[in-house]
């Protein structure tokens, strides 16, 4: 079994994980698989949780990352939290096929997701409580890179790059891996130090977190990454934008980036230096995504029904990625965009 998806996982693998927490595998209903990973979710009792399991980590790299999701709720952020197998543990690794699947079960976030189409849900209150958010994640980061930990998520400098010079291998492919490693050098030449870099979620948006009553809840905390506090501002900011159509971007952004910054900088204060990185952020967002593109396609670790929805996207962002332009015009000026508060 060198590669996890919908298609190939087996009964027998769903069966012994359901024993570890006492579910009938009639009772999981699918949600996904990709990236080596697949995830179901299943009731029990009046609660809702999810399964995740898969290849795509080393059980370190989970086994930090649950650390990092108990401190994160430890400080007061709201999290989807792991819960324990029928053993006691938080991390279950079940041998098949010649390969140990890391299994972990989280409690599902109270409330919903986010429709963002529907003005009463995402609006400025909703965007300015997202910056809240990263804004205590950011200040718990501050604390955590104290600790003296066993394990450690890695660093999206190397660990991106690594990716990045796995899949890029075609001559246009190359071109861009050229371009990419021209980017990750300047960003890697900017101070690191423990409250402008740390652990971070990485991967902010609206399909990563429930609200409820004016609350969110964060989940999938799968990407986590050492990585600048700025990203986390730049990634959510990118995700947003991206979903509405062109000729509206702009106008979006106007709105969006000063209520994310407004709830940030009520939290947390970042130093304002950050702010001219924030187009080498927007575009590293960029090509990570298609990298990430890349490595699912070549892969196929995808259903089958979704590698071409993958392949399409693939190519805008090979576009993007290969272009000099912004997903939106950036502001000559950016107190536009991130006043001072």
């Amino acid at each position: 079994m060198s590669q996890i998806n919908h298609d190939n996982i087996d009964e027998f693998l769903l069966e012994r994980i359901c024993q570890l927490y006492n579910v009938n595998v009639y009772d999981l209903t699918f949600i996904n698989a990709a990236d080596n990973n697949f995830v179901y979710s299943f009731q029990k009792g009046c609660k809702k949780f999810f399964l995740r399991g898969g290849l795509r980590h080393s059980s370190e790299q989970i086994t930090a990352e649950l650390d990092w999701i108990q401190f994160l709720n430890s400080q007061g952020v709201n999290v989807s939290l792991p819960i324990q197998s029928k053993d006691g543990k938080y991390l279950e690794l079940v041998d098949f096929g010649n390969k140990l699947v890391n299994v972990v079960v989280f409690e599902s976030a109270p409330g919903k997701q986010i429709n963002s189409e529907d003005p009463t849900e995402w609006n400025e209150l909703l965007w300015e409580e997202m910056g809240k958010t990263l804004g205590k994640m950011h200040s718990a980061a501050v604390l955590y890179n104290s600790k003296q930990l066993h394990h450690k998520r890695e660093s999206a400098l190397e660990s991106v790059l690594i990716t990045a010079k796995k899949v890029l291998k075609s001559k246009k492919e190359k071109e861009l891996l050229k371009k990419f490693k021209a980017l990750m050098t300047k960003l890697d030449f900017l101070p690191k130090d423990p409250t402008t870099y740390g652990l971070i979620q990485y991967d902010f948006h609206c399909e990563n977190f429930n609200a409820q009553n004016g609350e969110i809840t964060v989940y999938d905390f799968d990407d986590s990454h050492y990585f600048f506090f700025f990203y986390d501002l730049a990634a959510a900011i990118h995700e947003a934008v991206w979903d509405n159509p062109d000729d509206e971007k702009l106008a979006f952004a106007n709105r969006f980036i000063p209520s994310l910054w407004k709830g940030y900088s009520s939290v947390y204060q970042l130093d304002r230096k950050w702010l001219e990185y924030l187009p080498d952020f927007l575009k590293w967002r960029e090509f990570d995504i298609y990298i990430t593109l890349v490595e699912s396609f070549k892969d196929k670790s995808a259903p089958e029904r979704y590698l071409k929805i993958i392949e399409n996207i693939m190519l805008e962002f090979q576009g993007r990625a290969e272009s000099p332009k912004q997903i939106v015009p950036l502001p000559d000026n950016l107190e536009i965009w991130f006043p001072k508060y």
